[in-house]
């Protein structure tokens, strides 16, 4: 080997040792997380087996619950199974973009109609809509589980929800514009490995849960495919397909407002034929 040889073989090692290192440090930086809760149900004991899998994974977290929060949520419950530093509870003394400022990733396991509605469309009121909505801003990972304002979610209609299609519309146009706002969105069985995918550590394996909304299917070596004739497609050509699946359709085909929400939030792509 020439010393020239040598020479560039140094300097490529102590270039990978350097990005190993970097890639490291900024891993370890995003696993120190917020947990933001506001006061949905549903979902709520496999988000929390989903925090204990990413506690495994080396995260550590501080927690704020809304008012409303404080009072639904079993507390307890959430702090037996979960090691917190920080807990904020309700109003604080310390603005919430203050609270937000020092973390990179910010979990949202429980977000209700409400806080959906209201980050959605920048209006920001509490102390978890603001904290939300800063951290979206400062372009942080911000990963939402939908369960709790998603209209499609299983849960929802067991409890005795029957809500007309314009609302369901408007409520899924809440979650578009979350996931254009640069949110992530995923269900409380899904929050573990969509976090981890995000930050780009390894998958760990999670249960499921049932949203049409988010992440609902297993992972794929190829997406799924589908093929639809019709003229006019509507919400029922397209609500139970996979997210990031791809959808075959003729080439002067119509694609209805509430099938586009669907197909945007799910990110399945349309292929003309």
């Amino acid at each position: 080997m020439t010393e020239e040889t040598l020479r560039k073989a140094i300097v490529e090692a102590i270039g990978e040792e350097v990005a190993r290192r970097v890639s490291a440090k900024l891993i370890a930086l995003q696993k120190k997380a917020l947990v933001v809760c506001t006061a949905s149900t549903m979902g709520f004991s496999q988000w929390l087996v989903g925090l204990q899998q990413l506690e495994q994974e080396g995260f550590t977290f501080d927690l704020y619950l809304s008012e409303n929060a404080a009072k639904i949520l079993q507390v307890s419950a959430i702090r037996s199974a979960v090691s917190f530093g920080k807990v904020w509870l309700g109003e604080t003394e310390l603005p919430p973009e203050a609270i937000a400022a020092p973390y990179y990733t910010i979990l949202v396991p429980a977000m209700t109609v409400n806080t959906a509605a209201k980050v959605a469309n920048s209006f920001c009121d509490n102390p978890a809509s603001r904290l939300i909505l800063n951290s979206m801003m400062k372009g942080k990972n911000v990963i939402i589980a939908v369960d709790g304002c998603c209209p499609d979610n299983e849960e929802r209609a067991a409890k005795g929800y029957r809500m007309t299609e314009p609302l369901k519309a408007q409520l899924r146009q809440n979650l578009v514009r979350l996931q254009e706002f640069g949110a992530v969105l995923t269900t409380a069985g899904k929050i573990a490995s969509k976090t981890l995918r995000v930050i780009g550590a390894s998958a760990a394996n999670v249960p499921t849960a049932t949203c049409a909304c988010a992440d609902q299917n297993k992972a794929k070596a190829a997406p799924a495919a589908a093929k639809v004739t019709r003229k006019i497609l509507g919400r029922q050509d397209v609500v139970n397909l996979p997210e990031d699946s791809v959808l075959r359709i003729p080439a002067r085909s119509q694609i209805t407002q509430l099938a586009m929400d669907i197909i945007r939030v799910r990110r399945i792509q349309i292929v003309r034929e």
